[in-house]
């Protein structure tokens, strides 16, 4: 009877985000948990998320449910870092699997019910640094101890976070440059209002609300903010992350529509290819287009095209991408596409880049904070 039960439309017998005993019952949680259906994360918190998922779809589905798992629980700890991003409306360059969470110094950080550590499991300590990290990574919380004072403390959804400021500063100074930069990117659009209203999609130039229609505003909010948060930055001399996180807030722009954009600018600051400007502006006769990245100096422009920009209307996304190209070209530029894929591979995306942009574009100082540790240790060897 139990088994049957447990098989009858699930996604109606389950929750899609956190699961637990007390609200589906024990039967059917281990049932869900037979089936694979359920995944547990730790003690009394499930997931269900469907086979057929994206990883980074498993990961938000765990991220979603241990955000609920503390909020339900009244745990004591402050959200910091990618999630307190996710909670502010911004984006993260991968989605976050864990959990995390700023927690006093002391053990009495998070309140939670003593359990059972599992036998076969060996204690962190006594694994090689690289299994190490990786079983850190995994864990359903990660648990970071710095003070926050409660000034730069929020409520958002009964979840205590850090603010925007205090969240971009966190992020600049503690994330590795290439997700810094999209977090920062990404909470720079959210605080100046610089993303479109229609989020799912590029609407084009004829969109009335376009956000370029207050250029000059966004911009004045951009600065304004980079002022107060390196102010911050200022009361935090020879701490650790303080250099990485200038040279983030420096080159941080409210206009970067996509992690990607942002990668791609990013990889241009690393390695000595002069700024570009994001969503640079074509004006024409009859209407003005947006480049991603443009150089407009040397005539150059990069795009960065996804399947995000198709979900609306295939065939009139591509009909503005070929009015695009057609205007630049019109006008003197060349313009190269870049994939998702192609971005993600640092050395390919900056091969292209090398091959659109004349040699005179790519002497300029590298800003070395802005490189990742993988780019360091490549350089270094």
């Amino acid at each position: 009877m139990n088994n049957s039960m447990s098989c009858h439309n699930p996604s109606q017998a389950i929750p899609p985000v956190l699961v637990r005993r007390s609200t589906v019952g024990r039967s059917l949680l281990e049932a869900g948990v037979v089936s694979g259906r359920l995944t547990q994360i730790q003690r009394d918190t499930y997931v269900h998320v469907a086979h057929d998922a994206a990883v980074w779809e498993q990961q938000a589905a765990t991220h979603n449910a241990m955000l609920e798992a503390f909020r339900v629980d009244a745990l004591k700890g402050v959200v910091v870092l990618e999630s307190a991003v996710l909670l502010h409306g911004g984006a993260t360059w991968r989605t976050p699997q864990s959990l995390h969470l700023a927690v006093p110094y002391r053990p009495t950080g998070l309140r939670r019910p003593p359990t059972r550590h599992d036998p076969t499991r060996p204690p962190s300590r006594d694994l090689h640094p690289l299994d190490r990290r990786r079983a850190l990574a995994s864990r359903p919380i990660t648990r970071h101890r710095f003070p926050i004072p409660e000034d730069d403390i929020i409520v958002v959804g009964g979840l205590r976070v850090t603010r925007i400021e205090r969240t971009i500063e966190d992020c600049a100074r503690f994330l590795e440059p290439d997700a810094a930069m999209v977090a920062v990117d990404s909470l720079f659009a959210v605080v100046t209002g610089a993303m479109p209203l229609n989020s799912s999609g590029r609407q084009g130039a004829d969109v009335v609300d376009r956000p370029w229609d207050r250029a000059d505003e966004i911009n004045r909010e951009a600065n304004a903010l980079r002022a107060r948060v390196m102010a911050r930055l200022d009361g935090r001399r020879r701490e650790r992350g303080v250099r990485r996180a200038r040279a983030v807030i420096e080159a941080a722009s409210p206009w970067s529509q996509s992690p990607y954009e942002t990668e791609l600018r990013r990889i241009c600051l690393a390695n000595g290819i002069i700024a570009p400007t994001p969503q640079m502006p074509l004006h024409t006769g009859a209407t003005t287009f947006y480049a991603d990245l443009g150089w407009r100096e040397v005539r150059r422009a990069a795009e960065v095209d996804g399947m995000i920009k198709l979900a609306n209307g295939v065939d009139a996304v591509l009909a503005r991408r070929a009015a695009r190209d057609e205007a630049f070209a019109e006008c003197g530029f060349e313009v190269a596409h870049f994939s998702p894929e192609e971005v993600r591979d640092t050395d390919g995306a900056l091969s292209m880049l090398h091959m659109l942009l004349p040699r005179t574009a790519c002497e300029e100082r590298p800003i070395s904070g802005l490189r990742t540790k993988r780019e360091l240790r490549r350089l270094a060897g």
